[in-house]
């Protein structure tokens, strides 16, 4: 079976924010990358080849088209595939990576891209949600040991501890 390329649009990295996006906590790491197929009739994706550049864990989002009256939906392909077995390491850093349609089965992949993960579904939180006063209670509880801490805080330091195991 022979290789087609397919013409692709690679645009660059861009950063999903949370919270404050002046502060270095605003950015969790998150990167997306939009690739767009122009002017192509539909195709069977038989193989996805690229450069890993340290990233750890891959996700792949189609936008589909169901008909023409209804708006184009993001559906989850491809969920946390590893790449990187340690994200700590160089392992995996900078390998080519190739994902197939027809993946060894000895491998933890899951359904191809023709055949997209269900809509994912927010869990009901109404059946499972703690007594409210009780999480308030305890709520401020944490609050006023916080005070009491900030308030005996001391100007001494306290030097080097060492905790059994912790550096095994």
């Amino acid at each position: 079976m022979s290789r087609i390329l397919v013409p692709c649009h690679v645009k660059g990295t861009v950063a999903l924010q949370v919270g404050d996006v002046r502060t270095s906590q605003g950015r969790p790491g998150v990167l997306v990358i939009d690739v767009t197929f122009p002017s192509v009739a539909p195709f069977e994706l038989q193989e996805i080849t690229f450069k890993n550049y340290y990233t750890a864990f891959l996700s792949i989002r189609v936008r589909q088209h169901t008909s023409a009256h209804t708006p184009a939906k993001w559906v989850t392909c491809l969920r946390d595939y590893c790449l990187m077995p340690d994200p700590h390491s160089e392992e995996g850093a900078q390998e080519y990576v190739s994902l197939f349609k027809h993946q060894s089965p000895s491998m933890t992949f899951p359904k191809w891209l023709s055949h997209p993960v269900p809509c994912e579904q927010p869990a009901l939180l109404c059946e499972g949600l703690p007594d409210p006063s009780r999480v308030s209670s305890e709520v401020q509880q944490m609050w006023a040991l916080t005070e009491m801490i900030r308030a005996s805080h001391t100007s001494a330091r306290i030097g080097r501890f060492d905790v059994d195991g912790c550096y095994d």
